[in-house]
């Protein structure tokens, strides 16, 4: 028996219970189809004390600086009472060149496919955790992670209940004369299977971003700043039939907001429970 084993040897569920607390209920796991990521979790305290607890799962993608925590704590006090479970991916900067801190962003870049890797994580969570519907569940992230989001949307629509991007900066748009990442004219180079666009219709949709996120980030087609690109956006989903909302949310810039955030995201997903 390893070390590690041998902590657990002989101990009775009162006594784990007294000398862990509630740390699986709170615990940074490995992925187990690719140990270079992780994700985190967060169940109520009462999960242990349901006889058959019963749980949406609300996955939070991280942004590009990787505080993840921030956004877990924001979503802990809003979730308890709902009967949520919180689970967020954890996906390093440098895996493959040093410096890189986007390539999680594209979900399938230099081999790796980091859509794949969350997937794996999400039945490795069902399995841990008796209860959580993981089937099917609620995604949300902001900048960098409203990124991820919205291409996951179009890869894997048949998981989601729903989803809230987050002002992606550089967001993917259902156009099909452009290729990816701006367009989705090439999606099987990547994906290895067709864009079904009668799935994505099904998934409802809500974009927010901050009022005053009115930075320069480049000239396109789809505006030069944050909300006239999340307002292209909205505009390039409804037009391909997609339920779209979107969300300004007054006095917020890019940065901060993070129970802002979460709350508008979960307010719009409660509606669909």
């Amino acid at each position: 028996m390893g070390v590690n084993g041998s902590l657990d040897a002989g101990l009775t569920p009162e006594m784990k219970k007294n000398l862990f607390g509630n740390a699986y209920l709170n615990m940074l796991w490995h992925c187990p189809s690719d140990p270079r990521f992780h994700y985190w979790v967060h169940l109520p305290d009462c999960y242990y004390d349901e006889e058959k607890p019963d749980y949406t799962l609300f996955i939070i993608i991280q942004h590009t600086g990787r505080t993840i925590e921030e956004y877990m704590r924001a979503a802990q006090e809003l979730t308890d009472s709902r009967h949520i479970a919180l689970m967020a991916p954890v996906f390093p900067g440098g895996l493959v060149e040093r410096d890189d801190i986007n390539s999680y962003k594209l979900l399938s870049d230099q081999g790796i496919r980091y859509d794949l890797a969350l997937l794996s994580m999400v039945d490795d969570m069902a399995a841990r955790y008796p209860g959580v519907n993981t089937e099917k569940f609620f995604m949300f992230g902001h900048s960098g992670g409203g990124q991820f989001v919205n291409r996951f949307l179009f890869v894997h629509p048949n998981r989601l209940k729903a989803v809230s991007i987050g002002a992606p900066g550089r967001p993917t748009f259902l156009n099909f004369e452009e290729d990816y990442f701006w367009g989705v004219r090439d999606f099987k180079k990547y994906f290895d299977k067709e864009l079904d666009l009668e799935a994505v219709k099904k998934v409802p949709v809500q974009i927010t971003v901050g009022e005053k996120d009115t930075l320069f980030i480049g000239d396109s087609p789809y505006g030069d700043n944050r909300v006239s690109r999340m307002k292209s956006l909205k505009k390039n989903l409804e037009e391909n039939g997609i339920s779209t909302e979107l969300e300004i949310l007054p006095g917020l810039a890019h940065e901060a907001g993070d129970r802002e955030r979460v709350q508008t995201a979960l307010r719009f997903f409660e509606k669909l429970q």
